[in-house]
């Protein structure tokens, strides 16, 4: 809690920074625009173009992830590409692979046999309901998302009142 605390802090710090940075910028450029020439007025106006320079360069860093998702966001549009929501998809690989593949179904009330029945049908084998997500992803060379899926899936159409269509397009 406290790094994250420090790390808002710091992009506060850094944001105030710069603006005062470009005050300034803005007021060293008014006083060469009225013929003042000074050597201080000069050297303070470099001097606050370069610390914006690395602290813009600092602020990109600590917003990184930000950036990342604003990039794949532009790409996904570009390419008219579906956008997966990264931040779901952390959470949820973060907070399931290391559990147990039995307390993953506990925790989303999936039916353990019945799951571990079907994945095998679909290429996915679980070995032993005590194997961590983790392990049962690598072991089959799947994507531990894909896995979570699949479940997902296959445990709404046992329990899905209508018969699902998987071969349509979905749209919301």
């Amino acid at each position: 809690m406290f790094s994250h605390l420090n790390e808002t802090v710091l992009k506060v710090v850094i944001i105030v920074a710069i603006l005062l940075m470009f005050g300034i910028l803005y007021t060293t450029g008014i006083a060469f625009v009225l013929g003042n020439y000074a050597t201080y007025n000069l050297i303070l106006h470099k001097l606050s173009a370069l610390v914006i320079i690395g602290l813009l360069g600092v602020h990109a860093w600590l917003r990184r992830c930000s950036i990342r998702k604003l990039l794949q966001e532009c790409i996904a549009i570009f390419f008219n590409k579906h956008i997966r929501h990264e931040d779901n998809i952390d959470f949820l690989i973060h907070n399931t692979k290391n559990q147990a593949f039995k307390d993953v179904c506990l925790l989303f009330n999936y039916d353990v046999s019945f799951l571990q029945e079907k994945l095998l049908e679909n290429h996915v084998n679980v070995e032993n309901v005590e194997h961590t997500l983790k392990m049962v992803a690598k072991s089959n060379d799947k994507d531990m998302y894909e896995i979570l899926l699949l479940m997902m899936k296959l445990h709404v159409e046992k329990n899905s009142p209508s018969p699902i269509d998987s071969g349509s397009c979905y749209r919301v």
